[in-house]
């Protein structure tokens, strides 16, 4: 063969070589995208999946919750109220001081049961949580906890309190209650500390107690403390719960939620 001929069939042979290896990889990067976007897609199912079965979990929750209260309100509270109306009526028939002393001690203990029932109903009625706002429903929770029970509080606002929705604000409250409610039947606390810290883009609480602490470590063997109920409710509002504790040196849960619901978007979309 001349090489007059040798040289165009080899460029000709390298321009075919250098268009298929850019078909070749056009075609790689396009089912590599391909697969990308069917991951993404997939990911995404998942997601919603989860979250659609957490819904309705959480609804469960707050529907029981709701017919609890409705309950402690409407039958039990009233049954009370009948109860203390007859020891009115006794009291009028009483004969002596003594009596009249044991009938009066015991309307009054009938009466803080009716305002125990009160407040109990209130802490578990999601539209009463809704309308109050989270300051007022977590100040007066932790002001029925200090009349009875053997604990003191300290709460702290930090920053601008913003409604973060009454959404939102429901389940920040579910998670502070769940939170205060291990301090006082397994941490064995005498005070805590809450805050509730408002920033531009961010919203934290702290609740941190003096008790008796644990090893996170086994944090997930706890069922009774309630602690998968509230990564739950952290994880729907897409929050961040942070647990810590010690050993008899107390213990911290903070919640750490982003308020810019465009940064929580997309956030989502890329998870």
């Amino acid at each position: 063969m001349n090489d007059q001929y040798i040289i165009p069939l080899f460029v000709a042979g390298s321009l075919l070589l250098t268009l298929f290896a850019f078909f070749l990889i056009a075609y790689l990067l396009v089912q590599k995208n391909k697969q990308n976007v069917y991951q993404l897609e997939k990911r995404q199912m998942v997601f919603n999946h989860q979250n659609h079965i957490l819904r309705t979990k959480i609804e469960e929750q707050e529907n029981t919750m709701d017919q609890i209260s409705r309950e402690l309100h409407d039958n039990v509270k009233s049954v009370l109220g009948f109860a203390q109306m007859s020891m009115y009526r006794i009291a009028d028939l009483a004969t002596d001081n003594e009596q009249s002393a044991q009938i009066e001690k015991t309307n009054k203990i009938i009466g803080e049961v009716i305002d125990d029932l009160h407040n109990i109903s209130h802490s578990m009625n999601s539209n009463f949580i809704r309308n109050s706002g989270l300051v007022d429903t977590i100040s007066k929770e932790l002001e029925n906890i200090r009349l009875t029970k053997n604990m003191t509080y300290d709460l702290k606002i930090i920053g601008n309190p913003i409604s973060l929705s009454s959404e939102k604000e429901l389940h920040i409250f579910r998670i502070a209650q769940e939170a205060v409610q291990n301090c006082i039947k397994h941490a064995n606390s005498t005070n805590l500390i809450l805050i509730l810290n408002y920033e531009a883009d961010f919203f934290t609480m702290k609740i941190s107690d003096d008790g008796i602490g644990f090893d996170k470590k086994k944090i997930y063997e706890m069922q009774g403390m309630g602690f998968l109920n509230m990564f739950q409710r952290a994880r729907y509002i897409h929050g961040i719960l942070q647990v810590d504790s010690v050993p008899l040196h107390g213990s911290s849960i903070t919640l750490t939620l982003n308020t810019n619901e465009n940064t929580i978007n997309n956030q989502v979309g890329d998870s």
